[in-house]
């Protein structure tokens, strides 16, 4: 008996084997990438090197961040606690007072000075001396002395204070009262000092007046005309 063979049946019978293997091979490649063996084809201690020095890395810049963190949270504590302290004397100075002639104290202001903007902000504190007066009732009037142009120039706060209807601030208080204002100064005016002037009408007829300086003011005027001349400069290149 003759069989004929065909001369293409091996690529038939290679075909189906070719496939068996192939799914072979990848159901083990499968099995061995999702496994926890140490098969070096796998998990080769390069592959695991190189894990570690990256899991180390993110831990270093969260360990870095988390130190950021607390390092702004305990800076901010202590600021808080230099302010609760300052306010805590402060009241201390108002219940009670060391000077017993003082009927009513002027404190030196606390000023902040933005030359580039031109303005100028400005907290001003009142408070009782020794007496134990039910009102003291007065007002404040603050002048900002300073050179406009090279010339003497005088700001009353005041008058460029858009929620007064008056040139002087009104006091009325039992204990103390905070004068706070936010103005902005004409352009190349450069403030020099704060004079604070208080006339107490109640209980009795009291004035007080101080002249308190603002630092190295022409510095910081210079150093901000500085960086306006190279705005100015870079805009025209």
């Amino acid at each position: 008996m003759v069989v004929r063979v065909h001369p293409h049946a091996w690529r038939w019978r290679a075909g189906p084997a070719a496939g068996a293997l192939s799914v072979t091979l990848l159901l083990g490649y499968w099995w061995g990438a999702s496994s926890d063996s140490e098969m070096p084809f796998f998990d080769s201690p390069e592959e695991k090197l190189r894990d570690q020095v990256t899991q180390l890395s993110v831990e270093r810049d969260t360990d870095q961040q988390t130190l950021r963190d607390l390092s702004a949270s305990l800076a901010d504590q202590a600021t808080q606690l230099n302010e609760m302290r300052e306010m805590l004397a402060l009241y201390r100075g108002v219940m009670m007072p060391d000077d017993s002639e003082e009927v009513v104290v002027l404190r030196p202001p606390t000023v902040e000075y933005d030359a580039i903007n031109h303005s100028l902000q400005l907290v001003s504190l009142v408070h009782r001396g020794t007496g134990d007066d039910e009102i003291y009732q007065g007002h404040l009037s603050v002048l900002v002395e300073g050179s406009l142009d090279e010339q003497n120039h005088t700001v009353n706060l005041a008058a460029l204070d858009t929620g007064q209807e008056s040139s002087v601030f009104p006091l009325r208080f039992q204990y103390l009262q905070k004068v706070q204002v936010a103005v902005s100064l004409p352009k190349g005016f450069v403030p020099e000092s704060v004079v604070s002037s208080l006339r107490l009408d109640e209980p009795r007829v009291v004035t007080r007046e101080r002249r308190d300086a603002l630092g190295d003011a022409n510095a910081i005027v210079a150093v901000a005309r500085g960086a306006e001349r190279n705005a100015t400069d870079k805009k025209k290149q």
